[in-house]
């Protein structure tokens, strides 16, 4: 039997073991359900017992021990479903590796990688997990003498094997024997794959530089600065499946915290988790994570986001407010204000005060004045609940709500006749039935001490805004004029409950320092993409939230390319004391070789970029009359194409992407899907897109037009930048031939038609 045969057989016998497994799991799942719906029911039909005071208790903790028992049925319930799923996942592609190793004077040890561990029905290693130590060796190990560590020990081995295999829907395509950790052509093959619509999950590729990464848990604070087609996004995807596991014992989905810039990028990056055996854990853009933080206000839509990322030029008030030295005043602030104490409100109702804002003042400041601000205004909430619980009690004493009580006893006589009648009771029933009435007429002024509503958080935050006015404008190039008009127009937003990002994300710092706010979600690890997309202010709020959190960032390393340094820039204020690891990937495996220097010619200054050995055919510049652009792009969509490519037309602005969509052909627009928004997910293998959404994904050949004079400034570079690295095998640009950026290209670097 020769080697290919053994690993043959071998992967069937494999195949057939995770079957065994998906069959007594099923089984298992199936008496679970039928135990729990049973369950259930009798926890409904269980009824607590107020016979007596001991039959009272001695019901109530059956019943909770019987709540328990259905609990935990149910967590076994759930593990046994991400089980299955992630042995349907291995089905078709158990296992990508084998390492053969001597550990001391012991006979030899072989094992197999996977995406999750294995077990025979003699509790043997089938299958080992990609992200247990051992697994190491593979990732960063040589042939010979070397060694792998787990959080107490370090192990000296012999490795003597590491072989690579590509297996699909069951089968052996390849397999290689190599000495280093991924074989050239192994991984040239896996590259030269078609893209999909769900971007993959790299566990078979890892590379070194990205290996150490991925399985860093020596420090708290990591910083992924890459190029375009690195690599990044998909270390810091296996990043938060190699924590998941190494810390499985304490930590929970729910307790990690994935941001991505936009909908459509969170559903492109969607199943790489899962493809790894791990629950999804659910990315969310940062405006979805503020509107959970103050549901109370709408998020006005930023329409300038697509002209921000064309001409590079960003409001300066916004610039300032997305900044740090906002933040920075808030202290200050907080410590000016807290011996007087906040801003209050009359507390009315319908128009009629119960309690002035002057007494409320009064009241905060008979607090203890040696402690911090909101805790002052948590006692004056409790004194308020008290009080309002003596304006009920008054109120019970008026003569309106008296005969209000008096037709209600009525009514409630009337509707049943048989009422079992003494005076005592009677008196007990008015008493009650006063109390209601009390009660509803204050529901509204309750409910609004509970929340804090006596502080006026809209008054407070813009006075906290007028009193930093002068040092704003001093520190930078704001006029005052500026300034009062964003002021006035904060005023209207508030009348109209809509704010900006950023007025959520301040205003929400400065109530937590007025009143103790309550945050649900506990994260412990805290993980951002596109980090460029993220202004310093929104991770100061994070680290503010979460201040033990581990935080993971990544992004482009192209930074002055990519316009906006602020979070590189700020990392010493961001982590106060903090050690910030930052790694650099510069090898870029998405496109070839060809594609990869056709767009660093359009770099503004020289870069480490590392090129992988994959070579394909040079960037094609059709030069057309725009007339004709569209008859090429007909053309171009009705060529013969490698089965399951991706083709993405990128245009410059979204304006474009319609135009484009709308002169083609009603049996084209079948085949063409319009991406206009964030909101909308690829659907289709052929889509019309604009530059600023297609940022972070890729695909197999991209067209992008038109290519004109509105390609010509320095920020056009960073565009035509970013729409050239979305291509994995092909690039063609149509054009006029007019365009500057084009010109300064070298001619060797691309073909002209």
């Amino acid at each position: 039997m020769t080697e290919r045969q053994h690993e043959q057989q071998h992967l069937h016998e494999t195949i057939k073991t995770i079957t065994l497994e998906e069959q007594v799991l099923t089984k298992q799942k199936a008496l679970l359900e039928q135990t729990l719906q049973s369950g259930v029911k009798e926890l409904t039909e269980n009824k607590i017992n107020t016979g007596n005071e001991e039959a009272f208790y001695e019901s109530v903790l059956v019943y909770q021990e019987y709540e328990k028992e259905l609990q935990l049925k149910y967590r076994n319930a759930e593990m046994i479903d991400k089980r299955l799923h992630t042995l349907t996942t291995m089905q078709n592609s158990p296992y990508f590796a084998r390492i053969d190793f001597t550990e001391g004077p012991e006979d030899k040890e072989t094992l197999y990688l996977g995406i999750a561990s294995l077990r025979d029905t003699k509790e043997e290693p089938v299958i080992v997990d990609w992200r247990a130590p051992i697994a190491n060796l593979y990732y960063e190990g040589e042939l010979g003498t070397t060694f792998y560590e787990t959080d107490q020990e370090r192990f000296e081995v012999e490795l003597l094997l590491k072989r690579q295999f590509k297996v699909q829907n069951g089968e052996l395509i390849s397999m290689v024997d190599t000495s280093e950790i991924i074989n050239d052509e192994f991984l040239l093959d896996i590259l030269d794959e078609a893209s999909s619509s769900k971007m993959k999950n790299i566990v078979s590729t890892i590379q070194k530089s990205q290996n150490e990464i991925i399985r860093d848990t020596a420090h708290k604070n990591v910083l992924i600065e890459g190029i375009a087609g690195s690599g990044k996004t998909s270390a810091l995807l296996q990043r938060v499946a190699f924590l998941l596991y190494h810390h499985r014992k304490w930590l929970k989905d729910d307790q990690v915290l994935l941001f991505s810039p936009n909908h459509l990028f969170s559903d492109y990056i969607a199943m790489v988790l899962p493809s790894l055996g791990e629950s999804e854990v659910p990315t969310r853009t940062f405006k979805t994570f503020l509107h959970e933080l103050l549901p109370q206000y709408q998020l006005v839509e930023e329409d300038d986001a697509e002209d921000a990322f064309l001409v590079g030029k960003i409001d300066p008030v916004e610039q300032v407010k997305n900044g740090l030295t906002i933040i920075q005043e808030l202290p200050r602030y907080i410590r000016s204000i807290t011996a007087v104490g906040p801003l209050f409100r009359d507390l009315k109702i319908k128009g009629k005060t119960y309690i002035t804002k002057k007494q409320l003042r009064t009241w905060y400041q008979e607090t203890n004045e040696l402690l911090p601000l909101y805790q002052r205004t948590q006692l004056l909430q409790t004194k308020l609940l008290k009080k309002l619980a003596g304006l009920e009690r008054d109120e019970m004493k008026e003569k309106w709500l008296q005969e209000a009580a008096e037709e209600k006893m009525t009514e409630i006589f009337e509707s049943d006749p048989n009422r079992e009648y003494t005076e005592a009771k009677e008196r007990a029933l008015r008493k009650q039935v006063r109390q209601a009435i009390a009660k509803r007429k204050f529901r509204s002024m309750r409910r609004g001490i509970e929340a804090f509503q006596f502080i006026n958080q809209p008054k407070q935050y813009l006075h906290f805004l007028q009193t930093i006015t002068e040092k704003i404008c001093a520190t930078h190039e704001l006029t005052a004029d500026q300034w009062t008009t964003h002021l006035e127009r904060l005023k209207q937003q508030f009348r109209e409950r809509a704010l900006y990002s950023e007025d959520i994300l301040l205003l929400f710092l400065l109530t937590k320092q007025l009143y103790p706010v309550y945050v649900e979600q506990k994260a412990r690890f805290i993980f951002i993409d596109e980090m460029q997309d993220f202004p310093p202010a929104q991770v100061a709020l994070l680290k503010q939230l979460y201040p033990d959190a581990h935080i993971t960032l990544c992004g482009d390393l192209n930074q002055k390319v990519f316009g906006n340094d602020t979070i590189v820039s700020e990392l010493d204020h961001l982590f106060i004391d903090q050690e910030v690891k930052r790694y650099q990937l510069t090898t870029s495996y998405r496109s070839t070789e060809e594609i990869t220097t056709f767009a660093n010619g359009l770099l503004s200054q020289e870069e480490n970029v590392q090129l992988t050995a994959r070579n394909g055919e040079k960037p094609m510049i059709l030069t057309r009359q725009p007339a004709q652009q569209i008859n090429e792009l007909s053309r171009l969509l009705a060529e013969d194409v490698p089965a399951h490519w991706h083709t993405a037309i990128i245009c410059k602005t979204t304006a474009e992407c319609r135009e484009i969509y709308q002169m083609l052909s009603d049996k084209e627009k079948e085949m063409v899907q319009l991406i206009d928004s964030d909101d909308t997910f690829m659907k289709k293998s052929t889509i019309i897109i604009p530059c600023f959404l297609a940022k972070g994904l890729e695909f197999d050949r991209v067209i992008g037009m038109p290519i004109t004079t509105n390609f010509s400034t320095d920020q056009d570079r960073f565009v035509l930048y970013t729409l050239a690295t979305r291509a994995m095998h092909q690039l063609i640009l149509i054009s006029d031939g007019i365009s500057p950026l084009l010109d300064s290209l070298t001619k060797d670097t691309f073909t002209l038609a």
